[in-house]
C-alpha cells in the first residue's frame, strides 16, 4: 500500500509539474511560470522542458507502483530535468516542487543497485 502511495504521489507531482507550465499565463496570477529570470519571457522552452520531466515522473511513479527497478533511472533523470526547471524559472512559489523534485532525485539514487 505504501509503495502505491508512493507512485501516485510521483505521478501527481508529474501532472502537476506539466498543469503549471502548460496553463495560460493569468494576469492575477502570483507568478509567470515561462518567464525566467535568467532567459526573459521563454514559453516554448519551458514548455518542452516542462513536458519531458513531467513525463519523467509519470513513467517514474508508475514504476514505483509496479514494483521496477528502472523506475530509480527515471526518477533520477526526471528529477534532475525538474530541477533545471525549476531554476531557470525561479520563484519562490516553485520552492515545495523543487523540494519535492529533490527528494525524487535522493530517492532514486537510494534505490539504485549498489555495485
Amino acid at each position: 500500500m505504501v509503495r502505491f502511495l508512493l507512485g501516485a504521489f510521483i505521478v501527481a507531482h508529474g501532472l502537476l509539474t506539466a498543469l503549471i507550465w502548460l496553463s495560460p499565463p493569468k494576469a492575477d496570477a502570483p507568478f509567470h511560470a515561462t518567464h525566467s529570470w535568467l532567459l526573459g519571457e521563454a514559453r516554448p522552452l519551458a514548455v518542452v522542458v516542462a513536458l519531458v520531466a513531467a513525463a519523467g515522473f509519470v513513467l517514474a511513479g508508475v514504476g514505483v507502483i509496479a514494483d521496477q527497478a528502472w523506475w530509480a533511472v527515471t526518477g533520477i533523470g526526471a528529477g534532475a530535468v525538474a530541477l533545471l526547471l525549476m531554476t531557470l524559472f525561479f520563484n519562490p512559489w516553485l520552492l515545495a516542487g523543487i523540494a519535492i523534485s529533490a527528494g525524487i532525485l535522493y530517492a532514486g539514487f537510494q534505490a539504485l543497485p549498489q555495485a
